[in-house]
């Protein structure tokens, strides 16, 4: 069949102007968001990346805070990752009977540097996919069906992992979704050992530090009780690392501030320093064959295009570049250091009201009661970004289930000259006061609704 129109090339796409990417993505991707960016005026199109930096079309660089959310721990495109990836080319990209040499090596090298006797890996390509294939071990070990996570939680949008997410909002727009999943608290080990007692549970998911839900840090103990608890009453442990491994928190896993053994854990996002799309979910020998250790069930984990090589490249490398460079405690001072700043801006301005985080996955609490009786406490953060993008050159975001909070999430190679300008460009937009920052939001609206520069 002939196509309607002419179709866009590689060429002809990495030649497209800013309004002209804008419209392809308002019409054929996300109208919504679309919008949302162009009436923030933060729908810049980005050209290049190469480290903590973004660079525009004009060539104007950025420095970015989100990190893909945790996906940019060495920042963007590291040149030994993109060499190894590169390098992996030569191997079969897609092997569905048989293997390459690196898939081996990187479960092994993930057994490695894992904790306790986590050595089997089912791959993916993703964190949802990751958590997916989470589920279905801990169901098919324990030959049970409830599943326990905690309010706030946030675990990926496919429909499994949806469903031990602790959004209300994902649970009304998209229910129903799968059954037998319950919420508690988190950070709360009464609430976990009362549901817990019935011996009902296949497994607890649970983040060591909840990203989407603010970056909420539990109370110390709270990770280790739980894996207590859970060996109490049979329950598999399952630890959601895929916005905290790789060393933002200050340690490669976050698991290592309290010594935690889960039983599965789940990696993703930075596994691959965002070259290459790849997720895991690794649990002990003894666990993934009372699951999948026979002739009618070893099939049960394959997915295309798990392990491929350009994906297992890119996470060996990672994680040699991480050893090599002690990349977590580079974090771990460097997160200290941004802490200490921001607090010094808490004390300053009454819109914080609050630092939140571990190492360099921190957020910013932003203060929002009484305003105008309540209207647009959810969109403040938003406002506040936008400033930092169109005036200081600073990209940042909310997290995604607590938008009163701001991300303060850079790459892990980001210097203490780098964090000055970030806090700094900070403390001259909170400077500015609230109805500053209402007015300069409206202009930049206004002049995107009229198609102003």
């Amino acid at each position: 069949m002939e196509p309607k129109r002419p179709v866009v090339t590689f060429e002809d796409a990495l030649k497209l102007s800013r309004g002209e990417s804008a419209a392809l993505y308002s019409h054929h991707v996300d109208p919504p968001l679309a919008l949302l960016l162009k009436m923030g005026g933060v729908d810049r199109r980005y050209s290049r990346a190469e480290g903590v930096y973004l660079f525009d079309d004009t060539g104007r660089a950025c420095l970015d805070l989100t990190a893909g959310y945790g996906s940019l721990n060495l920042g963007h495109n590291p040149g030994e990752v993109l060499a190894a990836v590169g390098s992996a080319q030569c191997l079969p990209a897609v092997l569905l009977v048989g293997y390459h040499p690196l898939v081996g090596a990187l479960a092994d090298a993930l057994a490695a540097i894992l904790p306790g006797e986590l050595s089997v890996s089912i791959f993916g390509s993703g964190g949802a996919e990751a958590v997916e294939h989470a589920l279905r071990t801990a169901r098919a070990c324990t030959g049970k069906k409830k599943f326990l996570s905690c309010m706030g939680a946030y675990h990926g949008l496919s429909f499994g992992a949806l469903s031990v997410c602790g959004s209300t909002r994902y649970r009304k727009e998209l229910g129903p979704l799968l059954e037998h999943c319950e919420l508690i608290p988190f950070d709360d080990l009464e609430a976990l050992e009362h549901k817990l007692h019935g011996r009902d549970f296949a497994a607890f998911i649970v983040e060591p530090i909840q990203g989407e839900g603010g970056a909420v840090v539990p109370a110390h103990g709270y990770l280790k009780g739980a894996e207590r608890l859970c060996r109490k009453y049979g329950t598999l442990l399952i630890l959601d690392e895929i916005q905290t491994g790789f060393g933002r928190t200050g340690a490669m896993f976050a698991l290592e501030h309290e010594g935690v053994v889960p039983d599965i854990v789940t990696l993703s996002k930075s596994l691959g320093s965002g070259v290459v799309p790849v997720s895991v979910s690794v649990t002990t020998e003894a666990i993934w064959k009372k699951a999948f250790g026979t002739r009618g069930r070893f099939d049960l984990t394959i997915s295309t295009f798990s392990g491929n090589p350009a994906a297992c490249a890119a996470a060996l490398k990672t994680i040699e570049i991480m050893r090599r460079d002690g990349i977590p405690e580079r974090a771990q001072g460097l997160g200290e250091y941004a802490r200490g700043r921001l607090e010094g801006l808490k004390a300053r301005h009454r819109l914080i009201r609050g630092i939140r985080g571990r190492g360099l996955m921190l957020g910013i609490e932003i203060e929002t009661s009484g305003l105008i009786g309540g209207l647009l406490e959810h969109e403040w953060s938003s406002l506040i970004a936008s400033e930092l993008l169109n005036r200081h050159d600073i990209l940042t975001s909310y997290y995604d289930l607590d938008p009163h909070v701001l991300r303060f999430e850079p790459p892990l190679v980001i210097t203490r000259e780098q964090i000055d300008t970030a806090v700094n460009a900070l403390d001259k937009v909170f400077s500015r006061g609230r109805a500053s920052l209402l007015a300069s939001s409206g202009l930049t609206a206004l002049k995107a609704m009229v198609g102003r520069p």
